[in-house]
């Protein structure tokens, strides 16, 4: 009896020594991965991350990192099969560390990034507000909910009601004023405000056009003038942050004093 506790202690010993290699083995290949990864050979990173998470599946930046090595490959506007399949992989490798950490904001913003590249508006949208919703003291998340908004209404290929366009265009404008509220020198924020305006605007001037009514047309004609007028106002606040981010980084005599 001894005998066989004395051997399952063995084993169970035998077991840990293994397992704490593989551990060792894998974080060298993740080392190993990190060095090619900033010398920019991913080829070289992606197989030194791929063997460290088959060393030890639980190594979240041996995961974090294999998805951006592919990320890193993927060239925007690019139908090339190998560069459409580097951010296929570069998303469901991300997936991957959504599942064991679903707030992951790095994972959230890049599947965000990489699905608008590729021109999927409504998957970008929805990896926005999710990166909106974990990233809250963040204006970037929420501009970028108003920008694709933007995108979505304003694409030629748009099959939306006018009913629909409206509800992306109210939503897109609330989440830009969020991005102001933490942060009102984005400019970018500013413009799109300006731009999602004045696609409000065109759904009321398509109303007119069809509506025969002499009174209903000048009541829709007044309140499209009105948020032409805020859109212009908005472009006019937009040049003043300009203006202001860029005197913010020169110095006296118009040095950059950040080179």
């Amino acid at each position: 009896m001894t005998k066989k506790i004395l051997t399952f202690a063995a084993l169970a010993l035998l077991a840990l020594s293994v397992a704490s290699c593989q551990k060792l083995e894998a974080r060298d290949n993740l080392v190993k991965g990190v060095r090619a990864f900033k010398a920019q050979k991913y080829d070289t990173a992606v197989e030194r991350f791929k063997k460290a998470l088959e060393l030890d599946p639980e190594l979240m930046n041996a995961q974090l990192y294999l998805a951006t090595a592919y990320a890193q490959q993927f060239i925007p506007g690019n139908a090339d099969e190998q560069n459409q399949q580097n951010a296929t992989l570069a998303v469901s490798t991300f997936q991957k560390v959504l599942e064991k950490d679903p707030t992951n904001k790095t994972a959230i913003s890049v599947i965000a990034g990489i699905y608008q590249s590729n021109n999927q508006y409504d998957k970008a949208r929805e990896a926005y507000l999710k990166n909106a919703e974990v990233d809250p003291q963040n204006a970037i998340p929420f501009y970028a909910v108003g920008s694709i908004n933007w995108a979505i209404v304003h694409s030629t290929e748009s099959k939306l009601t006018p009913d629909e366009k409206g509800k992306l265009i109210d939503e897109g404008l609330q989440y830009l004023d969020k991005s102001m509220v933490i942060n009102p020198d984005y400019e970018d924020s500013l413009w799109y405000e300006n731009l999602l305006l004045r696609e409000k605007a065109k759904l009321i001037d398509d109303q007119i056009k069809v509506t025969k009514d002499k009174n209903a047309q000048k009541e829709l004609a007044s309140q499209s003038a009105d948020l032409k007028a805020k859109a212009d106002d908005w472009s006019t606040r937009a040049l003043a942050v300009r203006k202001k981010n860029a005197d913010k980084k020169s110095g006296p005599g118009g040095i950059d004093i950040n080179k």
